[in-house]
């Protein structure tokens, strides 16, 4: 592949992978109990996967990279309800010591208005919980301030994500 274009030219159509993708050995907290559903799914890190994924994320954990379709009741059946948000996003880029890993197109359509969707980055937190911190709303920029948290956090990995939907999980 060639070089990453510039964090400003990106667009949602971008795609683009590393030469040689590192291997990410972090783990987050799961938000998935008592069930195999996606029991052998990548990681939220993974980026050997080539189609766009999603993920879901409440206050607790984050779920394994979702590869295609799924059932939508899946989740009540797998991620206890906590007096949280559940929120669906969209995997769009992974960052490793300040640098893209990977970046992955826009896929899916989000079910929210402009201003409540937007992008967010998703990296390691406490030993209780992952850290989630929101981004400016192009991916271009998203991608921009997900690499300088990646380099503040000594490198620690970040996946940038894209909120497509969320619902009170009481």
């Amino acid at each position: 592949m060639t070089s990453l274009p510039p964090s400003y030219s990106l667009t949602d159509s971008s795609e683009w992978h590393a030469d040689a993708l590192p291997q990410i050995d972090a783990k987050l907290r799961s938000a998935i109990y008592n069930s195999d559903w996606l029991s052998d799914a990548p990681s939220p890190f993974d980026i050997q996967h080539r189609e766009t994924a999603r993920l879901y994320e409440t206050d607790s954990g984050v779920s394994p990279t979702i590869l295609g379709q799924f059932d939508p009741e899946q989740p009540r059946k797998s991620i206890p309800p906590d007096r949280t948000v559940l929120g669906l996003f969209e995997k769009r880029a992974v960052i490793v010591s300040g640098e893209v890993a990977r970046l992955w197109p826009l896929r899916y359509k989000t079910a929210l208005a402009p201003r409540d969707s937007g992008y967010f980055a998703i990296t390691e937190g406490s030993t209780f919980s992952h850290l989630r911190v929101q981004l400016v709303s192009t991916i271009g920029g998203a991608v921009g301030q997900a690499r300088v948290l990646s380099e503040r956090m000594g490198g620690s990995p970040v996946i940038v994500v894209r909120l497509l939907s969320q619902t009170d999980w009481y």
